[in-house]
């Protein structure tokens, strides 16, 4: 019988052993979708300090309109990163941040949309891209596109290639130069979703490195 009690002991003990082992395996992984230290929040606050922050007025509540707190805690950051990149939901559609756009590359339909785009490539930019006299032209039954504006007393005019609704990467390629010329210490990032969207932004350099580091994989655009 003591045997049997001892044998008992040692059982539980070895079970309570692993438990708690299991437990703080949990803990320490900061990459569970539940642990505390991947809150919503603490992503918000990794991607400020790389520059890219929610815009005044919105709040954590007006992500969490699009998905749940338990979507956006899951591992990585893609679904935050989108969440920034979009606009508020009902009109007057602002952007959730600045210099960080979700964008779909098959948006070229009538004319308006190369323009806005020049707009949104604009306003992520700042003070950094002054473009003014914004126009554009599209025709895509006709194969016929462009795009033009004043940039720094000139005007630039770029024709743009039709292929259905997608939009010419070129016009992205000529801003990336603009930009170049204009402030060599930003410049436009990409952040590949896997699909026909991705995220478009505006950063510093230095924000840019910042970003990598911590695994959030942001690379030039070009």
């Amino acid at each position: 019988m003591k045997v049997l009690i001892s044998i008992l002991v040692v059982g539980i003990i070895v079970v309570a052993i692993l438990l708690v082992k299991a437990t703080s395996h949990h803990r320490s992984n900061p990459r569970h979708a539940g642990d505390p230290q991947t809150t919503l929040e603490q992503k918000l606050e990794v991607l400020s300090g790389c520059g890219l922050r929610l815009a005044e007025p919105f709040t954590c509540d007006d992500l969490l309109e699009s998905w749940s707190r338990a979507d956006y805690e899951k591992a990585g950051h893609d679904l935050v990163l989108v969440g920034l990149g979009m606009t508020e939901e009902q009109e007057p559609f602002r952007p959730h941040c600045v210099n960080l756009w979700h964008f779909d590359a098959e948006c070229i339909e009538d004319h308006g949309d190369y323009k806005r785009i020049a707009e949104r490539m604009a306003e992520m930019a700042g003070s950094s891209l002054p473009i003014e006299n914004i126009q554009d032209y599209v025709d895509v039954e006709n194969k016929e596109a462009w795009l033009s504006f004043a940039f720094r007393g000139d005007h630039v005019k770029i024709q743009c290639e039709v292929q259905d609704d997608w939009v010419d990467p070129g016009v992205l390629s000529r801003f990336v130069e603009l930009l170049a010329q204009a402030d060599s210490s930003k410049v436009f990032v990409c952040y590949d979703l896997g699909g026909q969207d991705c995220l478009i932004g505006c950063v510093t350099k230095e924000q840019l490195k910042r970003l990598n580091t911590k695994g959030i994989r942001f690379a030039p655009l070009t």
